[in-house]
């Protein structure tokens, strides 16, 4: 099947400047041209999705999610349940959500997802109904049981892996089942399973492996090709990820300026810096642990932190990518704070398609809008080089050359 599309302007999403009046021609799943009218020829036969007042880019690429959270602002009156107690959610109850979310994701221009750490093997599930065809949501690349020691911070009901031998066993497990990514936490112990416990562990520079540990899931990993991110917001924990060699760092909010060099040297990914869980309004006040007056005080130092080092890793040259974590459908959100902090448009937009692409190792297939890629493109209401802002305004979703945003 042979598809045009006609726009007012076309970001590619490589950098170069946007291409005035720019047209795709897709066949099947695949881009096939790409230019100015006077540069594709329109086959008659072809179906023409007009998008002539509106601007097209790749589908947006989130670097970071968890399928069974949710964090939102739906009802002002009611709080959020605390991560721990959403992980502890019956099996169907977690999944139901889940295939809630990704349909939410989808329907916000997002065609491609990393799903760092779900419980019960729900991410290996969700993403085949997805590949199946049975529920609607973004191409998905998943990273089954996140590794955490006994007294760390993580996904509930996963069993904990201490010591090399264990982390060893837990990566070839992981890998076995079809794990596309591995994912280890570093950062943040907790001590008991109250809510006020996991609060204390939460926003901490306290590593929680050994770097021998840290290295041990590395090399299992990168032996066999997948790629590893390492949930780490500050301190020894997040240097030691580095120099272990781990492909990308999550968060960072507590990262401190010595690490900036070390992210340049290691040449490791900075992902989802939390911006709308830092910033916005549906993020860390909404939850229940908003109560404690020390979790509002780390809140606080975050935000400063991350407002003061993030901006300046990025224009120091480390390079990014942005998620959503639990905030589904809200990647949007989490351009504009980017933005705000002092990021350039284009830089941000690069995040959240070709950066994102190459942070998820999917480069040759999606991330720009090029011959040979697949044909994952949205338009939005606006252009997003002069506000951010109209990513929230999008009309058409296109992933692998099926349209999405007439059937969500």
């Amino acid at each position: 099947m042979t598809i045009v599309i006609k726009s007012k302007r076309l970001i590619d999403g490589t950098g170069r400047p946007p291409i005035e009046g720019g047209i795709l021609l897709i066949e099947d799943d695949r881009i096939v041209q790409v230019g100015r009218p006077e540069q594709v020829t329109i086959p008659a036969e072809a179906e023409v999705i007009d998008c002539s007042d509106q601007t097209l880019l790749p589908g947006l690429i989130d670097s970071h999610t968890h399928l069974v959270l949710k964090l939102s602002k739906e009802d002002p009156e009611v709080k959020t349940p605390s991560v721990s107690s959403q992980m502890q959610e019956d099996t169907v109850r977690m999944a139901l959500r889940a295939s809630m979310e990704v349909r939410k994701d989808l329907k916000s221009g997002v065609t491609t997802m990393r799903a760092l750490g779900d419980p019960e093997g729900i991410d290996f599930r969700i993403r085949d109904a997805i590949e199946a065809g049975d529920i609607p949501g973004p191409r998905l690349l998943v990273a089954g049981r996140a590794l955490r020691p006994s007294h760390g911070w993580g996904v509930e009901g996963v069993p904990p892996a201490d010591g090399v031998d264990q982390i060893r066993a837990a990566v070839r497990q992981n890998i076995a089942m079809g794990a596309d990514v591995v994912k280890i936490f570093v950062t943040n112990f907790r001590q008991g399973m109250s809510d006020e416990a996991y609060m204390r562990a939460d926003l901490t520079r306290v590593p929680i492996y050994t770097k021998e540990e840290i290295e041990a899931a590395v090399d299992e990993a990168h032996r066999v090709g997948v790629k590893i991110a390492a949930h780490a917001l500050g301190g020894p924990g997040l240097r030691d990820a580095l120099e272990a060699g781990v492909d990308s760092i999550e968060h960072a909010n507590l990262m401190e300026e010595q690490d900036i060099e070390i992210f340049l040297k290691t040449g490791a990914w900075l992902s989802d810096p939390n911006m709308v869980v830092i910033f916005d309004e549906i993020g860390l006040e909404n939850l229940t642990w908003w109560r404690f007056p020390e979790w509002q005080r780390k809140v606080n130092f975050a935000r400063e932190n991350t407002r003061a080092l993030i901006p300046k890793a990025i224009k120091a040259g480390v390079k990014f990518a942005l998620g959503v974590d639990p905030c589904h459908g809200f990647l949007w959100k989490e351009a504009k704070y980017t933005v705000e902090l002092g990021i350039p448009e284009m830089d941000v937009l690069l995040a959240i398609t070709k950066n994102g692409a190459e942070l998820c190792g999917v480069e040759d297939k999606v991330g720009t809008l090029e011959p040979g890629k697949l044909a994952d493109v949205i338009s939005v209401k606006g252009n997003p080089l002069d506000d951010i802002k109209c990513l929230h305004n999008i009309g058409l979703v296109m992933k692998g050359g099926k349209r999405y945003d007439q059937l969500l």
